[in-house]
């Protein structure tokens, strides 16, 4: 299996793995549809990718809403009639202590993170259960599999992230449906940032890149048909300080 025509919805688009995903995914080929809550970094892609910008839609907004949603998923579907490969890569983290922790926080972790993605997904499955096809690749985390200190609301929600994968695994595979929950250790992107309340441990050129996984995304997706990747752990190699 290519890229070649394939449609693909890739959700954080704008920046990081997001955004490294749509580009790889554009030169082998696909047609996007990306979404961000900032249109200057999806127009940013588009005059950076000035050869492919007919293979890509863009669509700026919150994807914790409702509305949102609906227009990601009208758009694909009213403009292809399918999706082949659905991207859930949205995601953010305010990180503190459990007991020094807000309630908004949390709020808005869990809808961008598993709520968010478990919308776009109900909505995107009638369409790949009616062709019998599908790539549905959910970027959960290491911190999906362990806990760690300050990351309680971060943790649960990507542990809820791998919950929803392995469980809708098992309830679609039957119509040739792949789900995969890729988890990556530190990579050097805006995930990391002052309001997140958190830094990396490690130089930012010993972690991994968001080109990494995108490559590692872009295996989940072109595999033969018949092979499935369920969930991939990615590390890097020699992170130092």
């Amino acid at each position: 299996m290519n890229l070649t025509d394939k449609i693909a919805v890739i959700t954080g688009a704008g920046k990081g793995i997001g955004r490294a995903t749509a580009e790889l995914f554009l030169k082998e080929g696909s047609k996007v549809i990306l979404t961000s809550r900032n249109q200057a970094d999806l127009d940013d892609i588009i005059r950076e990718n000035e050869s492919h910008k007919d293979n890509i839609i863009t669509i700026s907004g919150d994807i914790s809403k409702e509305d949102t949603i609906s227009k990601v998923i009208d758009e694909t579907i009213g403009r292809y009639g399918k999706i082949d490969i659905l991207v859930n890569n949205a995601g953010f983290s305010v990180f503190d202590n459990l007991v020094d922790s807000k309630t908004e926080d949390f709020d808005a972790i869990f809808n961008t993170n598993i709520r968010a993605l478990y919308l776009i997904t109900k909505g995107f499955l009638p369409h790949m259960l009616k062709e019998h096809s599908g790539t549905i690749i959910n970027i959960a985390s290491v911190a999906g599999k362990q806990g760690f200190a300050t990351g309680s609301i971060y943790c649960a929600s990507k542990h809820a992230v791998m919950g929803l994968s392995r469980a809708l695994m098992l309830e679609v595979r039957e119509y040739n449906i792949r789900v995969c929950a890729i988890c990556p250790g530190s990579v050097a992107t805006d995930f990391f940032r002052t309001e997140s309340q958190t830094t990396l441990s490690s130089k930012k050129e010993t972690v991994l890149q968001a080109e990494e996984i995108a490559e590692t995304i872009l295996l989940a997706a072109s595999l033969p048909e018949n092979a499935m990747i369920s969930e991939l752990e990615v590390r890097p190699t020699n992170p130092r300080k």
